[in-house]
């Protein structure tokens, strides 16, 4: 599979069909062979705009088959499409369209129509409307331009990589021996960049693909039965809950359609009782890992896999680690060619070294068997008063035995000598849980070195990992927001003595 090639293969598959379902459950279905005849429409119009090789096209909108067709048309026409996150603000049409050196901005309804170079998904851009002043892009192997968001939840802006975007898509086809019999759905924006792969992927074998709105994901899952998904953990976590709360007599692979061949999730740790729910059900829930920097570093595959590691590395010689644990990518097509924009106060270099290598912010280890287990995230390390670091993550991992708990989550407190956790009981409203879980903490503790005890802890009435108020835009827990919101019952409470609710979570 090549980019270059893409634009005339999908267009000969007239039996492949994409289909858009909306939020209020409206169905809309075309051939790849009819997406490929308005994405050439959507390039003549390009054209007739003004628009150049090169030249900066935004988009702002959810998912639909208008986004697919200007993707494909920036790609036939040689513009780069700058996809921007839902949150994105546009107060002001024209001046976000000069900051950010656009030739066109397709946009929702949430950005006002007060600019020619402003258009809706499904509309048409008036003759020479891009702006003399608009950006060309005329870095060698740029393909699109991206924004993505760490654990600190700040968006970062990538260039993304043509010869990366076909290196990873051929990869993922043989590992997970896709073919034109299969059926994707998609439910996370296509802003995400993992999501466009996935669209290229599907144009390129003739598989069928299906966009809906996260809304409307799990009537969507039976009606339109896919082969597979990607997703993230609380999504998994959620459908487990529905299946076994609904008092049906189904089974888990029923009730996601009844042709999942493997679901794939790795955008965040996930519990291993979660994964075992599904494994026990014969449900194949397959971790893998990558970075939108790199690409995918490892996954399990139906061959190939390891409950709680991440799989087995996809390139052995091009992965390194630091001297303290931290995952290291050399390859010759990483995903991204470098940053565009960073979080406020790092540097390109933080990720992206001179020498080529990728720095990817994660620890890690691989076992006798060559399966990868991340320990933690570099930016979520805990430097304790006495100087020594821990990895909350590798702390929490001691926990996912103990009965009666549904998540803990290890954070600093104020007293820089001690460490805190959140925990959610499986039943929060049982208060001889609470205290069985106080002892079973204090069990668990003794197994610890003393630097990794967990000193004092609060009770929380849902887990943080499915609270949006705790989720960055790509759904990865902010360790910082839970420890701010958590900060003074957490400094308060000994984790032996009566331990602090809060109320309301």
């Amino acid at each position: 599979m090549t980019l270059h090639d893409l634009t005339n293969r999908y267009g000969g598959h007239t039996d492949a069909r994409v289909v858009e379902i909306d939020v209020s459950g409206s169905r809309r279905e075309i051939t790849h062979s009819d997406l490929h005849a308005l994405a050439a429409d959507r390039a003549g119009q390009l054209t007739a705009a003004g628009v150049r090789r090169g030249h900066v096209i935004g988009i702002k909108a959810g998912n639909s088959l208008d986004w697919l067709a200007w993707d494909l048309a920036a790609l036939a026409t040689g513009a780069l499409l700058k996809a921007f996150p839902d949150s994105t603000e546009v107060a002001d049409p024209s001046e976000f369209v000069a900051r950010h050196g656009l030739a066109l901005l397709i946009a929702d309804d949430s950005v006002p129509l007060t600019a020619l170079t402003v258009i809706r998904p499904d509309g048409v851009p008036g003759e020479n409307v891009a702006p003399p002043s608009a950006e060309v892009y005329d870095r060698e192997d740029v393909h699109s331009l991206v924004y993505s968001s760490g654990t600190s939840g700040r968006l970062k802006g990538l260039q993304i990589s043509g010869s990366g975007t076909d290196y990873v898509i051929n990869r993922f086809i043989d590992s997970f021996r896709l073919t034109a019999a299969d059926r994707h759905l998609i439910f996370l924006p296509l802003s995400n960049y993992q999501q466009r792969l996935s669209v290229y992927c599907c144009l390129w074998l003739g598989a069928d693909l299906v966009l809906a709105p996260y809304q409307r994901v799990f009537q969507t899952l039976r009606k339109e039965q896919p082969t597979f998904l990607i997703g993230p953990p609380v999504f998994y976590d959620t459908a487990l809950q529905l299946c076994s709360s609904s008092g049906a007599d189904i089974t888990l692979g029923d009730f996601l359609g009844g042709r999942i061949r493997f679901l794939i999730t790795g955008m965040a740790p996930i519990r291993r009782e979660t994964l075992e729910g599904y494994w026990k059900q014969d449900v194949r829930l397959l971790e893998a890992y990558g970075l939108t920097e790199t690409g995918m570093v490892a996954w399990n595959t139906h061959d190939a896999y390891r409950l709680g590691s991440v799989g087995k590395l996809i390139d052995p010689d091009a992965v390194t680690f630091l001297d303290d644990g931290e995952v290291v990518i050399n390859r010759p097509a990483p995903l991204s060619r470098g940053y565009f924009e960073t979080d406020e106060g790092s540097t390109p270099e933080d990720c992206f070294r001179s020498d080529g290598s990728i720095l990817t912010g994660d620890y890690g280890r691989l076992d006798e068997d060559g399966y990868l287990t991340l320990i933690g995230r570099k930016k979520d390390v805990i430097v304790l008063g006495s100087g020594r670091k821990v990895h909350p993550a590798e702390i929490e991992s001691a926990f996912v035995s103990v009965e009666g708990l549904s998540e803990i989550i290890v954070v600093p407190t104020s007293q820089s000598a001690r460490l805190g956790a959140i925990i959610t009981p499986t039943d929060p409203k049982d208060a001889a849980l609470r205290t069985q879980l106080r002892k079973r903490v204090e069990e668990v503790n003794g197994s610890l070195p003393a630097h990794q005890r967990v000193m004092s802890m609060v009770f929380s009435e849902r887990p943080l990992r499915s609270d949006p108020a705790f989720l960055t835009g790509n759904l990865k827990l902010s360790r910082a927001r839970a420890a701010e919101h958590f900060a003074g019952t957490l400094s308060a409470a000994p984790a032996a003595d009566p331990v602090a609710d809060e109320g309301g979570r």
